[in-house]
């Protein structure tokens, strides 16, 4: 999904962007779990100056492009899977050993696992896979007002 922007900011390694809720917000499936700020549903995102080929200035527009993802995928990896291993390692450790102490620790240390397991796809695979990326900066002869639909 193409998301059009406005450079609120920029920072020494960041580009804050600022935009108005749209329409396709309301069939997203995500819908109202995105960075909504204060009473006029305003979306705040920031973006690494690396990703810039030309470096906007505030109030450029830029637009953004967001990958899609399934919301019940992520939810399975990051509820899951932790409790899964939970379970897993609970029963395996409690048919080895036969005690409950022992078998409920080894279920905590697959919880634990899990999640490192999930923070180190956090840091490598997902943050690559999931990231928006600019696809350009609008010149500004080409700006439009996003609140007005006018062109400046």
């Amino acid at each position: 999904m193409r998301e059009v922007f406005i450079v609120n900011t920029i920072e020494e390694d960041v580009v804050k962007l600022i935009s108005t809720r749209s329409s396709s917000c309301e069939s997203c499936s995500i819908s109202g779990a995105c960075n909504l700020t204060g009473s006029n549903s305003e979306r705040v995102m920031s973006v690494e100056k690396k990703q810039f080929n030309k470096m906007p200035n505030v109030g450029d527009y830029v637009v953004v492009e967001i990958p899609d993802f399934s919301i019940s995928k992520i939810s399975f990896i990051i509820y899951g899977f932790p409790l899964i291993s939970f379970i897993l390692l609970l029963l395996i450790s409690y048919y080895i050993t036969k005690n409950d102490m022992q078998s409920f620790l080894f279920g905590l240390l697959g919880l634990g696992g899990a999640y490192g397991v999930i923070a180190y796809l956090d840091r490598t695979v997902f943050k690559k896979k999931y990231r928006p990326s600019v696809v350009e900066v609008l010149p500004k002869r080409n700006n439009l007002n996003l609140k007005l639909g006018i062109q400046n």
